[in-house]
């Protein structure tokens, strides 16, 4: 992992009045996996899976807003849209994949590299999601790192709030 890629991606998280995470097949489930670890500190992510919504949703985006883009290859069809809405609206783009050159890393914002090798057939393979979600883990850490007091806090708010569902 590229260390300064890594705080701009915090910093442009950090920063952010809202966050879409994205991407479709297997990169989807780690999308929503982002979505599901930052929405425990901040109400400002969201998760869409829909490639038709995802580009409504950045339609009505601002540059305020990030989006985070999870696609191993970065040379999908969904990314390249996503991209060519996105870019001239000026909004930031994260980019997390295996290929620092792809055709989709060369538009994003910040490029955060995985590195797990997946052939062909192998779509979607254990050792492609591991790697994204340690990449996906240590962004967490570096953004929780930007303010720690109130990521406590919204973890405090969550478990007494999700104390409830526990017998």
């Amino acid at each position: 992992i590229n260390g300064e890629q890594l705080r701009q991606a915090a910093e442009l998280l950090h920063s952010a009045r809202r966050v879409i995470c994205m991407g479709q097949g297997s990169s989807m489930v780690l999308a929503e996996e982002a979505w599901t670890l930052f929405s425990t500190i901040s109400s400002k992510f969201v998760f869409i899976s829909d490639s038709h919504f995802q580009l409504n949703s950045i339609a009505l985006m601002s540059k305020e807003d990030v989006v985070l883009f999870f696609s191993y290859s970065g040379s999908t069809r969904e990314l390249q849209d996503v991209l060519a809405v996105s870019r001239p609206m000026g909004i930031k783009v994260i980019l997390v994949s295996r290929f620092p050159k792809s055709p989709g890393a060369a538009y994003a914002d910040v490029v955060l590299q995985c590195g797990a090798d997946e052939g062909p057939l192998q779509a979607g393979s254990v050792n492609a999601r591991m790697a994204q979600l340690f990449v996906l883990d240590v962004l967490f850490q570096e953004f929780c790192m930007r303010a720690p007091e109130e990521t406590e806090q919204s973890r405090e708010q969550i478990a007494e709030a999700v104390a409830r569902k526990h017998l």
